[in-house]
């Protein structure tokens, strides 16, 4: 299941470190979204349902904390994801 996937995007959000947001691949387009997990609006809200909705199938949820990855943790987290290959 290989796609093309915004590899700094993935590395970015395995560095960070806010915890008022969560960051999540979206196989669809191959870039890494970001969802405001304690914002009140509408649009905040809206986009946090979509990713529920499609999690597993189409979003992939990047844990961060690490704070310096390589690309053989961005390697890592695909393998692990099985997106790798």
């Amino acid at each position: 299941m290989g796609g093309s996937y915004n590899r700094e995007q993935i590395r970015a959000a395995l560095a960070e470190t806010d915890p008022a947001c969560s960051f999540y691949l979206d196989l669809q387009t191959g870039t890494v979204l970001r969802v405001p997990d304690t914002e009140q609006s509408d649009e905040a809200e809206a986009l946090r349902a979509m990713v529920m909705e499609g999690y597993g199938d189409r979003f992939r949820y990047i844990p961060g904390g690490n704070p310096s990855p390589g690309d053989a943790d961005v390697d890592s987290w695909l393998e692990a994801e099985g997106l790798a290959g």
